[in-house]
């Protein structure tokens, strides 16, 4: 009996990959590790359906989501087969977008787009939908019962909403992204640690340390301490993000309003294969992130083995100037040194300027920024228009 119990083990974490590292984490549930059931509620374009989520208040609690294919938005049900998938995380005020799940459908993709606040259809909320009072995503609420904390549920739809899309037979569960936008992002960044059944990563905006520095650190710091620490040690990425073993590329504004570089360059230290890529003056909302084509490049040259994204090695700083190697199997049409001397607080405030670099071979070559330099980095564009970021460098 007990050869029979070991052998039940290893196959139970044979068939279900990604157990291993849910284990031992908020979400080692048993029905975190279920396919969820659902129902169709509506189907054009994109399918909207309803899916079971994790118990709440005593109750079954619904998730809405749009599921958009090749075959939904054509109407041939031929081109679904042996589809790379993709699941879509909104940030806040968010839904789920069904033109999001089209874009990626367009793309070639399966793709889920789930919403996080207990809406259906037109953000009218669900009789079982997670509750949000008077309209406000309590993001950082702890309650006594994990069940009623935001960041519980919506990491858990998240993980049901991947199990629900591996299950779907026209895809290929080996060749699965995430990518999320400002607290999908931050959602992004905290899964890219537990469940390793993702291929590649991209979170936009959001990054971890919030208690440090973010627009979040306000709300975190009205919390009691207790409940403050609670918070950071089961929701912020940076206890996670160093368990990815995944590529990741993160994805950021050298202004955002939300997410400071200085937290933003110790969240993706945390990932040894990490792919930057930081613009100045990106705006923060959902359709500016996720019309970043970098997110795409970079899925689909991992999901479909098409060209990737340069690569900026570490720089090297001299008396002479900064270089650094570049990767990229695209050729390469203009390097930049990007840096500020604003002396102003706030990160989000600092005005930046931009130099031309030179290509050398496989190398930029950049003269040193000039005095009084606060932060630096690199920055290389392909002839497809593809920005790939160095390191951000920051300057006592």
């Amino acid at each position: 009996m007990h050869k029979q119990a070991i052998l039940f083990f290893l196959l139970s974490v044979i068939s279900l990959p990604g157990k291993s590292q849910l284990r031992h984490t908020l979400w080692d549930v048993p029905a975190i590790y279920e396919t969820p059931a659902y129902e169709v509620i509506s189907s054009d374009s994109a399918m909207g359906i309803l899916y079971k989520g994790l118990p709440y208040h005593d109750s079954t609690r619904q998730v809405f989501a749009y599921y958009a294919t090749p075959g939904t938005v054509t109407g041939n049900k031929s081109l679904d087969h042996d589809l790379p998938g993709v699941v879509l995380v909104h940030g806040g005020g968010g839904a789920a977008f069904k033109e999001w799940a089209i874009m990626w459908a367009k793309k070639g993709y399966a793709a889920i787009a789930m919403d996080l606040r207990g809406n259906g259809p037109g953000k009218v909320h669900l009789q079982h939908g997670f509750v949000e009072p008077d309209n406000k995503t309590p993001y950082f609420t702890i309650t006594p019962a994990l069940s009623g904390q935001w960041m519980y549920q919506a990491v858990a739809d998240v993980i049901l909403a991947h199990n629900l899309l591996r299950s779907k037979p026209e895809l290929d569960s080996n060749r699965i992204a995430l990518t999320g936008i400002s607290w999908g992002g931050i959602i992004s960044s905290l899964l890219a640690g537990v469940d390793n059944r993702y291929q590649v990563v991209v979170p936009v905006y959001g990054c971890g340390y919030l208690f440090e520095n973010s627009s979040m650190r306000r709300e975190l710091d009205l919390l009691s301490a207790a409940d403050r620490q609670t918070w950071i040690q089961q929701y912020d990425p940076s206890q996670y993000i160093s368990k990815a073993v995944m590529p990741v590329l993160f994805v950021n504004g050298t202004n955002d309003g939300h997410f400071y570089l200085d937290s933003y360059k110790k969240t993706y230290e945390q990932v040894k294969n990490r792919h930057l890529c930081v613009k100045v003056g990106l705006k923060h909302s959902h359709h500016a992130g996720w019309d970043n084509e970098e997110i795409f490049c970079f899925i689909n040259s991992y999901l479909n083995h098409t060209p990737p994204l340069a690569l900026i090695k570490k720089s090297v700083v001299a008396k002479t100037g900064i270089s650094a190697r570049v990767q990229s199997a695209t050729p390469l049409t203009g390097a930049f040194i990007h840096y500020t001397t604003d002396t102003t607080i706030l990160l989000k405030d600092k005005v930046w300027q931009t130099a031309k670099a030179e290509m050398q071979g496989r190398y930029i070559k950049a003269p040193l920024p000039p005095a009084g330099t606060l932060i630096w980095f690199l920055s290389v564009t392909d002839q497809r228009g593809m920005r790939s970021s160095g390191d951000i460098n920051f300057i006592p």
